[in-house]
């Protein structure tokens, strides 16, 4: 129960911002790229305190940031790749 209560969680905060980002990226032609490239920003320095500087951090915690965080990298460089290709179309 507890993993799918976090599968849940991670699907949720992911489509949400997904959801709100692509909504918006009609009138901003980069937000979508450059908010997923500050949420991947901010989960890589979470991460980093949890590895050296918090040493007891659940695990659970850290493969959940290790998901969002190579999702949100992904998704802000196809998201970069998209708008410079449709930029020069």
């Amino acid at each position: 129960m507890e993993s799918l209560s976090r599968v849940i969680l991670f699907l949720t905060s992911y489509f949400i911002v997904l959801a709100l980002s692509f909504s918006i990226n009609i009138e901003f032609e980069y937000l979508q790229s450059g908010l997923f490239l500050f949420i991947s920003i901010i989960i890589g320095t979470w991460l980093y305190y949890l590895h050296f500087k918090k040493k007891e951090a659940p695990e659970f915690q850290k493969e959940v940031l290790y998901v969002m965080f190579f999702l949100c990298l992904v998704t802000s460089t196809w998201s970069f790749k998209l708008n410079y290709f449709h930029l020069y179309d």
